[in-house]
């Protein structure tokens, strides 16, 4: 199916704001097209941006996927638990974004528990205003309910690296391998 077609199906059958006819599948075989080009899911929704990282997970582009995890711990209205169930029909793609919240959340905690809360500004200038930061109080994200009881996968999936080939075994993820995906662990720290 050439992408010009997928994205015109996209947009007849499929909501405007999700790209949710982006099986894995499909973003595997046309990773070379699809790497390092923005996801085809749109919204400025905690789902729509869910959907954008799995998007990026798929494809391998890691640039894509810290990006729009910075996007998403920079709406501090967003808790990381209160990420809508997506109640996805592709099972490879709804155990795939089942995952993606614990990765929020270790991005996220990393930072809030160095004193850098969600909403931060971009630029902290001054002692005054490290203080202030440091005195707000640590609230750590956590994952939604939903997110764990989303069942494994019965047939192992398989996210090759870049160059196509198998995820190493030293650094494949035990998070996605415990949904039965074998993907290296995705490098989701930022600052």
């Amino acid at each position: 199916m050439a992408l010009e077609h997928f994205l015109c199906r996209v947009e007849a059958v499929v909501s405007p704001h999700y790209a949710m006819d982006a099986l894995v599948g499909w973003l595997l075989e046309h990773r070379a097209v699809r790497a390092e080009e923005t996801a085809l899911t749109q919204g400025r929704t905690p789902k729509g941006s869910l959907y954008r990282m799995y998007e990026y997970l798929v494809v391998g582009f890691t640039i894509g996927l810290r990006s729009e995890i910075e996007f998403f711990f920079n709406q501090p209205s967003w808790a990381v638990s209160a990420i809508p169930d997506p109640e996805d029909s592709d099972p490879q793609r709804y155990a795939i974004l089942s995952v993606l919240p614990y990765y929020l959340c270790k991005a996220f905690n990393r930072l809030i528990e160095r004193g850098l809360p969600r909403g931060s500004p971009a630029i902290i200038a001054g002692d005054e205003m490290e203080r202030e930061l440091r005195a707000r109080p640590v609230v750590l994200e956590e994952e939604p309910e939903w997110a764990s009881k989303v069942p494994s996968l019965a047939k192992t999936l398989v996210i090759p690296r870049l160059g196509g080939e198998a995820p190493e075994e030293g650094y494949i993820s035990e998070r996605f391998r415990s949904k039965n995906i074998l993907v290296e662990e995705p490098h989701v720290l930022f600052v």
